[in-house]
C-alpha cells in the first residue's frame, strides 16, 4: 500500500480489518491497525515500513491469509521520501522480508485531477523499484470517492501512463472507499438522520472491500526475483556512476588543459624558439586523501575511491559488496579485490595551479627525440596525442555507465528518465553550485564530452 500523505491509506487499512473480522455496523466495537492523528493531516500517520501478517481464522470474510505491507505516506520532505524508497527497497531484498506479492496498490483520492510532484515520485520511485512482470498486479485504490461514476483520478492516471492492470475496456483496475471512519452507531454523537446515514456509508464501504477481496485471487502471485535483480543492479549502478565521477572529472580536465597548454605554445611558438626557459601556467590534478567517518573500498593502482560507504569488512568484499563483480573484478575501475584495500579515507581530486618552463614540458614528451631536437609542433602534436586519448578514457567510462543503464531499460518496469547526457548535466550543475577550485575548467571539459555523446549518438542513429 503506497501513497501521498494524506491520501487516507491509514483509514483504508483500518476499514479492510474491520471487513476482514466481520465488525457490522450494529457492533459496539471497531477494530484500528493504525491508530490515527487527527491534529496533524500533512504528517504521515505511519513512520516506517510496516508488515502487518493477518493469518486466516474461521468466521474470516475472506479464506485466505494476508499480509498487508503498509508504507509511509510520500510529500512530507524530499529527505524523508528517499529514505522511505529505501525502506521499501530493504524490505523486498532481506532475506527475511517479503518474497512474493500479489498486488501493489496505489492509494490516490478521487478528486486528484493531476498528480503533484510527490504523486510522481511515489509513483516513479516504486515503479523503478519493481520488474516488468508486476504491471498486472498493479491497481488503484481510489479514497474519498461516493460517486458510482469512474473517478476523475482514472484519467490523470491514464494520461500520465502509469503501468498498471487493464480491465476488460482496457481502462486501469481501481476499486473505490468512501474513506468513511465511522464511529459505533451507539455513539451519542449519532443520532436520527446521521445514524443512518452512518450506516449508509458503512454497507458501502464493506461492499467495495468485499468486490476488492474477491478480485485479489484472480492475480497471478509473483516472486519478487527478478525484483531483487532490479534493485541489486540500480544499486549497482549508483556505485558506478559514484565511482566514475572523480576519474570523468580528471580525464575532462586533464583533456582541457593538454588543449589549453598546446594553444599556448602555438600562440607562442617564435618566442619559445628563442627562450626555451619560456613559462606558462598549468593546471594540475592532485589526489589527496581525506579522513572519514566511514569505510571506503580505494584502489590501490588507480589512486581513486572505487565505493563510499562501504559496510562490508574487507575480507568478505569479493562476495559481498556490490561494487565487485562475482569474478572478484571491481566495476568501477576493473582491477581485482587483491588490488582493492578498506580503510577510513577516500581519495579526491584537488586542483592546482603550477608555473612551469617550455624546457619542462618538452623534456617530458621529447620521446625518442635526440635531446635538444624535438620543436615546438613536436610537443604539441604529442599534447594532441594525449588529450585525444584522455577523451577516449572519458568516453569509455561514460560507455561503462550507459551499459548499466541499458540493462536497467530491458528489465525494470518503468526505468530511471536518467539518461548519460542528463547524468553529465547533474555533473555541470554540481560543479557550478560547490565552485571547488578548476571548476570553470571542468566545466568547460564536461560540455565538451556531452556534445561529443550526442555527435555519436547522432552518427549511430544514420
Amino acid at each position: 500500500m503506497v501513497g501521498q500523505t494524506g491520501a487516507g491509506k491509514s483509514t483504508l487499512i483500518n476499514g479492510m480489518i474491520n471487513h476482514i473480522l466481520g465488525v457490522e455496523w450494529k457492533d459496539n466495537v471497531r477494530i484500528k491497525l493504525i491508530e490515527e492523528h487527527m491534529a496533524d493531516k500533512t504528517k504521515s500517520q505511519t513512520s516506517k515500513v510496516t508488515c502487518y501478517e493477518i493469518n486466516h481464522q474461521e468466521r474470516f470474510k475472506i479464506p485466505y491469509s494476508l499480509i498487508i505491507l503498509d508504507t509511509p505516506g510520500f510529500g512530507y520532505s524530499g529527505i524523508e521520501d528517499k529514505h522511505i524508497v529505501k525502506q521499501i527497497r530493504a524490505c523486498f531484498t532481506s532475506p527475511a522480508g517479503v518474497q512474493h506479492i500479489d498486488a501493489v496498490c496505489f492509494v490516490v483520492k478521487a478528486s486528484d485531477i493531476r498528480l503533484t510532484d510527490p504523486q510522481k515520485y511515489v509513483f516513479d520511485s516504486v515503479l523503478q523499484t519493481f520488474g516488468k512482470d508486476i504491471e498486472e498486479n498493479i491497481i488503484f485504490c481510489v479514497t474519498h470517492c461516493d460517486d458510482p461514476e469512474e473517478p476523475e483520478v482514472i484519467n490523470t492516471v491514464i494520461e500520465a501512463s502509469v503501468p498498471c492492470a487493464k480491465n476488460e475496456q482496457d481502462r486501469p483496475v481501481y476499486f473505490c472507499f468512501n474513506n468513511s471512519d465511522i464511529p459505533v452507531h451507539s455513539d451519542n454523537k449519532i443520532k436520527g438522520g446521521s445514524s443512518k446515514i452512518g450506516e449508509i456509508h458503512w454497507e458501502e464501504s464493506m461492499e467495495n472491500m468485499e468486490k476488492f477481496f474477491n478480485f485479489l485471487p484472480n492475480l497471478n502471485t509473483k516472486s519478487l526475483t527478478l525484483t531483487q535483480e532490479v534493485l541489486k543492479e540500480r544499486r549497482a549502478l549508483e556505485i558506478i556512476l559514484e565511482g566514475l565521477i572523480p576519474k570523468m572529472q580528471e580525464q575532462t580536465l586533464k583533456a582541457h588543459e593538454l588543449e589549453r597548454i598546446e594553444k599556448t605554445l602555438k600562440k607562442h611558438e617564435a618566442e619559445i624558439e628563442k627562450n626555451k626557459h619560456f613559462v606558462y601556467e598549468e593546471k594540475v590534478t592532485l589526489r589527496i586523501k581525506r579522513c572519514t567517518d566511514q569505510t571506503s573500498i580505494n584502489c590501490l593502482q588507480c589512486q581513486t575511491t572505487c565505493h563510499h560507504p562501504c559496510k562490508v569488512s574487507h575480507s568478505k568484499l569479493a562476495y559481498f559488496c556490490e561494487v565487485f563483480y562475482w569474478n572478484a573484478e571491481c566495476r568501477v575501475c576493473g582491477h581485482g579485490q587483491n588490488k582493492h584495500i578498506c580503510e577510513n579515507q577516500t581519495w579526491e581530486t584537488h586542483v592546482e595551479t603550477e608555473k612551469k618552463t617550455y624546457e619542462d614540458l618538452k623534456n617530458k614528451y621529447e620521446g625518442t627525440e635526440s635531446a635538444g631536437k624535438a620543436s615546438v609542433q613536436n610537443v604539441c602534436d604529442k599534447l594532441s596525442a594525449e588529450t585525444q586519448t584522455s577523451e577516449r578514457e572519458a568516453l569509455k567510462l561514460i560507455e561503462t555507465a550507459k551499459k548499466c543503464l541499458q540493462r536497467l531499460q530491458e528489465i525494470a518496469l518503468k526505468p530511471g528518465r536518467l539518461t548519460i547526457t542528463d547524468y553529465i548535466d547533474r555533473l555541470i550543475n554540481d560543479e557550478a553550485i560547490t565552485r571547488k577550485p578548476g571548476y570553470i575548467e571542468r566545466i568547460k571539459s564536461l560540455e565538451k564530452l556531452k556534445q561529443q555523446i550526442k555527435e555519436k549518438e547522432t552518427k549511430s542513429q544514420k
